[in-house]
């Protein structure tokens, strides 16, 4: 079974916004390099997570894990994105697709946010 990882964020018309999700999509890249991985948007950048999922279907993948790199859980996370993976589920029956919680629910992550705000 193929896998892969999309970063999935809000996006902005700002290119220097996707910097950290550019990173961070290296990072995992470079540790894994036989790992599909990409960043998809939700809005005002692309490609988006449809186009993004197309893209990995037409190469074999079969298991698709999406990240939402939201920080605060709104309605993008509790609705929008619930809606595109019932969608994608739906357009591609051959594809197991996992969504995780937001990184901001994450333990790990508020825990080095807080080191890093006190200076640590």
């Amino acid at each position: 079974m193929k896998q892969a990882i999309i970063l999935f964020a809000h996006g902005s018309r700002d290119p220097l916004w996707h910097r950290p999700m550019q990173a961070v999509r290296e990072r995992m890249a470079a540790a894994h390099p036989d790992l599909a991985v990409a960043c998809a948007y939700l809005e005002l950048s692309q490609p988006d997570l449809p186009h993004t999922v197309a893209e990995f279907v037409a190469q074999g993948i079969t298991n698709v894990r999406v990240v939402p790199m939201f920080l605060g859980v709104g309605k993008h996370v509790r609705h929008d994105l619930p809606q595109m993976m019932s969608e994608l589920s739906q357009q591609y029956p051959q594809v197991q697709f996992e969504c995780t919680a937001a990184v901001g629910e994450n333990e790990a992550l508020l825990d080095l946010l807080a080191r890093i705000a006190i200076g640590e």
